[in-house]
């Protein structure tokens, strides 16, 4: 599939054969997405309130709402969302009750996971990450996962970024500048992705 041009990066169309397991909720139709109404953000540096979504150890998305530094487009606010998902969920909160077992969240990718360069354009997002290291980092590294921690991976992040009140309604996945044929090896990232609010475990109460 090809990208729209925009003014980040030309996305080359990446073809190869493979069994892939074609999970979670996708777009139909053209990439492009007509979104209704102008988006609004709060005035820059203010605190803008995102909705994120962490994997949990019971293997649903724990969904908290997180104040983050309101950048000076929605571009720049969104890509501050995905940094958040890859840094982790804050401390729990002074006083409080240590979370269950089952409840204890992490962050969406790996730390050595880089955002690279985040696009929106006609309310698709096109998020493109990288793995960063020392010297030269190969074209087409990405990290191994298993199938449930690729699946937190990807709707941690398509969740989060739809449910953030930005105008993003769908999401591609790219690593490196390329849209992969999956994310990891398992769920389907050949077109963009719609949220699956199934994945997500009931939010928390400030939301």
């Amino acid at each position: 599939m090809n990208r729209p041009r925009s003014s980040l990066w030309p996305l080359a169309a990446v073809l190869l054969p493979a069994l892939l397991v074609v999970l979670g909720a996708c777009g139909d139709g053209d990439v492009d997405g007509a979104v209704d109404g102008e988006v609004e953000l709060v005035a820059e540096g203010e605190d803008f309130f995102a909705t994120l979504c962490f994997p949990a150890a019971d293997g649903l998305l724990r969904c908290e709402p997180r104040a983050i530094p309101a950048a000076g487009s929605v571009e720049e606010t969104a890509a501050a969302i995905v940094q958040a998902l890859i840094d982790g969920p804050g401390p729990s909160p002074a006083g409080g009750d240590p979370p269950d077992q089952d409840e204890e969240m992490f962050p969406a990718l790996p730390s050595d996971v880089r955002l690279q360069a985040f696009d929106l354009v006609n309310g698709v997002a096109y998020v493109d990450l990288t793995v960063a290291r020392t010297g030269t980092a190969l074209r087409f590294e990405r990290h191994a996962m298993g199938l449930r921690e690729e699946l937190l991976a990807v709707y941690s992040l398509v969740n989060s970024l739809t449910a953030s009140n930005l105008g993003i309604e769908r999401v591609v996945l790219m690593w490196n500048g390329e849209q992969r044929l999956t994310f990891a090896g398992h769920v389907d990232t050949s077109r963009p992705l719609l949220p699956d609010l199934d994945r997500n475990a009931e939010p928390s109460a400030d939301l």
